[in-house]
């Protein structure tokens, strides 16, 4: 997902993008309660983006560890 006001994730630590769902998910339901559906949307947008870029971390962090451990399997 792309948005035009979106920083590099990769400067980002994992701790600062949790901090980051953390803020937007406490403006969203504060935002919810004002019924401004556009401002839901774009903090929406910014929740995906950042949990999408958490799972691509996770995910390569898993792939990297699997083949480190295919290195230490020798099966003859």
């Amino acid at each position: 997902m792309f948005h035009p006001f979106e920083q590099n994730m990769s400067e980002l630590k994992d701790s600062e993008i949790e901090s980051k769902i953390s803020e937007l998910s406490r403006k969203y339901f504060q935002a919810q309660r004002l019924g401004n559906i556009q401002l839901l949307t774009q903090i929406e947008t910014f929740i995906i983006i950042y949990r999408e870029e958490m799972k691509r971390r996770y995910l390569t962090q898993k792939t990297d560890l699997d083949n480190d451990l295919d290195q230490l399997i020798n099966v003859d």
